[in-house]
């Protein structure tokens, strides 16, 4: 990304309010993370590092927007790493679990795969592409075919797997993957 898409990001989170709550999907799978180091990707101002930090996790929080890096600093047991996601990504750790949601750049399947540590949980939730789409993403860059996450990480134990519209806070409606998945080796 550049400056550009940082300013994007910072204005965005200026004019509208993130959602606070965290994703029913984490939720459902806060007690099997239990203690462990957690990698937030593009974790926003936090909704999802907030609880798994209450819980003891060490949560390792990816973001670009510096609004957002302010709020993750301010979450005990987070460590907010400024990372430009769409560049090289120089994770040297592996985690128990690493969350990814409403967020979607392909090139970093590799590195979810090799830094999730055996036994770890994968928990993506993104838009997917589908006509019927009113708010999802315009660019199709940035939306998942149907049943891509299941052919990218087939070589995981996909615990559950759901494609569902969503009615966003406006009344909008998104097509939306959400998957849990575990690295058994």
């Amino acid at each position: 990304m550049m400056i550009e898409d940082k300013i994007k990001w910072n204005d965005k989170y200026k004019s509208a309010p993130p959602a606070q709550k965290p994703s029913p999907l984490l939720l459902a799978y806060l007690e099997r993370i239990g203690r462990g180091e957690v990698l937030d990707i593009a974790a926003g101002m936090g909704r999802h590092a907030k609880p798994l930090a209450a819980q003891g996790c060490h949560v390792d929080a990816i973001e670009w927007s510096d609004l957002a890096l302010e709020a993750l600093e301010k979450i005990p047991g987070v460590s907010a790493i400024e990372m430009d996601l769409e560049e090289a990504c120089g994770l040297k750790k592996r985690y128990d679990a690493i969350l990814c949601f409403n967020y979607l750049n392909r090139n970093l399947y590799p590195l979810m795969l090799t830094h999730l540590k055996p036994g770890g949980l994968l928990l993506f939730e993104t838009f997917v592409q589908d006509d019927a789409n009113e708010g999802a993403p315009g660019n199709p860059f940035f939306l998942l075919e149907k049943n891509e996450l299941l052919h990218v990480f087939c070589s995981l134990y996909i615990i559950e797997y759901k494609e569902s519209y969503i009615r966003k806070p406006n009344g909008q409606k998104a097509l939306m993957a959400s998957m849990a998945a575990q690295k058994l080796h």
